[in-house]
């Protein structure tokens, strides 16, 4: 435990500018539509729920797994040529008025997916906006790493383009699901799959594609990809074990998810659709999948290496 308390110490610097990334990120990507709305005139949107919450299990996955290198690393000050030039790099990037462009050279969106020409200046704009905290210095030191969770996160971009096209199959079995769940609560539901509605008392919901489950499969399959190949630098994985284990996590998380919709429903027919919409659904699928990978993290990947971590 002691040894524990001075790492911590010794690397203070490094979980300052983690917490100061994570902390600006979250600002960033909150406020940033309301700075362009100030700015030109429109509110940017986009129906990829869990990309906010990307970078938060990416660099606890990161230090956790590089903790050794990086407490290793001794204590440095920031160049301040550096820090101001990514800094400028970043707020340029977040400034450019992305939806402009877009409405400017509108057939674009017929050959490159909305979600691309949004998300890929924000994240480049993250990127130099770590590069400012953290330095050149740092980025070199872990470049095979960071790289690793760039591509992957652009991989999740492109899956989550592709997956969003079929999540109407998706919402047909959650419709299924909870024509068999729902009327253990009441008898009261209607199911009208034609119009992927569900009404339990005066509370109607539709089962679209932020309710199908895609995202929180693509995140799942994102974080659980990413950790074995962090891993498998350090220790050889079981295939086998790992593809069940894998199989398993996006059967467990779509069981999830069902429950989920069915609380919502319950909620919002029994007590208040507002504490339904504004809490329940904005923020219990991301509990879920956050509580899920933890135990995995925890529990399963330790299994399924063949030597400890």
């Amino acid at each position: 435990m002691k040894k524990l308390i001075v790492s911590l110490q010794k690397n203070k610097g490094y979980f300052i500018r983690l917490g100061l990334f994570l902390t600006l990120y979250g600002l960033i990507f909150h406020y940033h539509p309301d700075i362009t709305a100030r700015l030109y005139g429109y509110h940017t949107e986009s129906s990829q729920p869990y990309f906010i919450y990307l970078f938060y299990p990416i660099l606890g996955i990161f230090t956790l797994v590089k903790w050794k290198e990086i407490s290793s690393m001794k204590p440095y000050k920031n160049n301040l040529w550096q820090t101001i030039l990514f800094s400028l790099l970043a707020l340029i990037i977040f400034l450019v008025p992305v939806k402009g462009f877009l409405l400017q050279y509108s057939h674009l969106q017929d050959v490159i997916p909305h979600q691309f020409i949004y998300y890929f200046p924000m994240f480049l704009g993250y990127s130099f906006l770590f590069i400012a905290l953290f330095n050149i210095r740092f980025v070199r030191r872990f470049e095979s790493e960071l790289f690793l969770l760039i591509y992957t996160v652009c991989l999740y971009l492109i899956a989550e383009v592709l997956i969003e096209k079929f999540w109407f199959y998706f919402s047909d079995t959650i419709l299924m699901a909870l024509g068999s769940l729902l009327p253990l609560i009441s008898k009261t539901v209607v199911i009208d799959p034609s119009q992927l509605m569900v009404k339990m008392e005066n509370f109607t919901v539709n089962i679209g594609a932020t309710c199908a489950g895609v995202y929180s499969l693509t995140t799942f399959s994102f974080l659980f990809v990413a950790s074995l190949v962090l891993i498998r630098k350090k220790a050889r994985i079981k295939k086998l074990q790992a593809g069940i284990a894998y199989i398993m996590g996006l059967g467990i998380l779509y069981a999830l998810n069902i429950v989920r919709i069915a609380i919502i429903i319950t909620v919002g027919a029994f007590y208040s659709p507002d504490l339904a919409m504004e809490l329940f659904h904005e923020y219990l699928s991301a509990i879920f999948l956050i509580g899920l990978f933890l135990l995995y993290l925890y529990h399963v990947f330790p299994k399924i290496v063949k030597k400890p971590l």
